[in-house]
């Protein structure tokens, strides 16, 4: 039974190997987007939750640090719903707000690379 559970276990290691190769490969072309981010709630509380966020398929997706551990779903939200993109106060921060607020009025990402293709987001 052991081996059984040795095999089960390299097998999903080995998966999620060639998954996280696929995303980087990706990014690096710019076919998808990932960086840090900091999410601004909706609600009345206005927190600030960190996390990652992701656009592929013409959306964008958030997943909090306590999300990537846990491979939740996360938020995401269609590229149509992005209201607008700006500079955000912080040096290399680019800001996504949306057109109607759902979990979160606001994402601040500070992308790593391809900086200008977060920053088009918003135009179609």
């Amino acid at each position: 039974m052991g081996s059984k559970v040795g095999l089960r276990s390299w097998w999903h290691r080995r998966k999620a190997n060639d998954q996280i190769e696929q995303i980087v490969q990706a990014v690096n072309a710019g076919r998808a987007l990932m960086a840090d981010a900091t999410a601004f709630e909706a609600s009345g509380a206005l927190q600030k939750i960190a996390g990652v966020a992701e656009v592929c398929d013409d959306h964008l997706h958030f997943k909090s640090d306590t999300e990537l551990k846990a491979r939740a779903a996360g938020w995401h939200i269609s590229r149509s719903e992005i209201a607008a993109v700006r500079d955000g106060d912080d040096p290399g921060e680019v800001v996504i707000t949306f057109c109607t607020p759902g979990r979160f009025r606001a994402i601040a990402v500070t992308p790593l690379m391809h900086a200008d293709k977060w920053r088009s987001l918003a135009i179609d």
